[in-house]
Parts: structure tokens; sequence; C-alpha cells
């Protein structure tokens, strides 16, 4: 269990501010907390934490927002968003505005707690690849050392999690994969969220590395799940 991390909590709520530094603290983690938008933006840039948690409704900027232009910058630091409502929708706007991970309130702190663990172990796993310097599928080149994705010789920017949903499937190539084996490959055993998640990372992935000039890369499997051919 990754207990020693250094987290930023902005959070607008008081009320769930306050559960979350008492339970978060109460598990050993360092944390900072913060409420302030333009404060939490200058934090990222010039003293980023091993993970943030951020509230999609902090102000100027919002939580989306500081989302958005830190994936624009090319940050990959691990972002969990604290929904604004408790419908679906509130969290795919979450994620397709760059989050790993989102929660809607109220939530389990247990729940909150192993997916917080699951996104640090994850950001670990990939600061530390041991599977050597590049991995090659057809025109697609992975640098695993730097984190670097290119297909048909153009650079592809990719968040944390679709590069981890990238290497998965072309760790496991010309494999076909059901939806269960790659939530459970890339979001970890813990995970027990949405079930459109992986559609809407699918989504985001074939949108950066497959154009109308090249021949298209994963492949869906109807009834069962997807595979990179």
């Amino acid at each position: 269990m990754i207990f020693s991390a250094r987290l930023l909590l902005a959070d607008a709520n008081v009320r769930r501010r306050d559960l979350l530094q008492k339970h978060l603290l109460s598990l050993g983690y360092r944390l900072q907390l913060e409420h302030d938008g333009s404060t939490v933006q200058r934090l990222l840039q010039q003293a980023p934490p091993d993970l943030a948690i951020l509230d999609a409704a902090l102000l100027d900027p919002s939580g989306l927002d500081l989302c958005r232009r830190l994936r624009d910058s090319g940050s990959t630091l691990p972002l969990l968003i604290l929904a604004s409502g408790d419908h679906y929708s509130d969290r795919v706007a979450a994620l397709a505005a760059g989050a790993d991970d989102a929660l809607s309130f109220p939530f389990a702190l247990e729940e909150f707690s192993a997916r917080l663990q699951a996104q640090l172990r994850r950001a670990r796993m990939g600061a530390n690849d041991a599977d050597g310097a590049q991995l090659v599928h057809r025109d697609l080149i992975v640098n695993t050392d730097e984190r670097l994705v290119h297909r048909g010789g153009d650079f592809v920017k990719l968040t944390v999690k679709e590069y981890e949903l990238l290497l998965f499937l072309l760790r496991h190539k010309q494999q076909v994969l059901s939806r269960h084996q790659i939530l459970i490959g890339v979001w970890g055993d813990t995970w027990c969220g949405d079930d459109n998640l992986l559609e809407v990372y699918i989504r985001y992935l074939r949108k950066k590395i497959e154009r109308p000039d090249l021949e298209p890369l994963i492949q869906t499997i109807r009834g069962v799940g997807y595979m990179l051919k």
C-alpha cells in the first residue's frame, strides 16, 4: 500500500474537504489543502505533488479547466476529479478533460482510498518500467523510458491513463482481450467504476493514434472486447 505519497487536495466544499483531510491524514499521506483555483494552478506548475485531487467546482480556473491546461502542457500528473454531480455525464466530462479517474460524492472512503492507491501504483510502475526502451507494432512506436508515443512518424501526446491503456494493448497485441481483462489490467483489481469507462478511453485513444490515411490498430471484438491488430 502506498501511504508515503504527497497529495494535493483542492476542494471548495468545506465539509467534504474536512472529511477527506482527516481520512487521508489517518492513512499517513502527506497532504496539502487548497480551495482557490489560481493557487492550485501555480502549485501544480511549480511544485507538483505525486497526485492531485481536484474539485470540478473550483473557481477561476475550475477543476476541469486545470485538467485541460495540465494535459495541454504535457503533464502526466495523476489526477482524480471530484465530480460536480452524481450523473455519469459529470464523470465522463471529467475524464474528457484529462482526469485519470472521477468520483461523485457521496462515495465510500474505502473506494476512494483504493482508487488513490491504484493511481499511485500505476504511476510508479510507469516510472520504473523495466520492459526496455522501445516497443514497436507496425508503425506504432512507444518509448517506455521517456513515455513517448509515435504513430506513422508523428508524435502523439497521451494522458497517463491513455498511455497505460495503449501499453496494455501493445503488450498483448494480436490477442483478443475481454473488457474485464483490460479494466483489471489498466485500472487495477480494485476497479468498481462505470461500465462505460473503457469505451470512453478507447474512443479517446482512437482519436489520437488513428487517422484516415493509416490502417486502424484497435479492433472491436463484438460481444467480447478489443484487440490491437
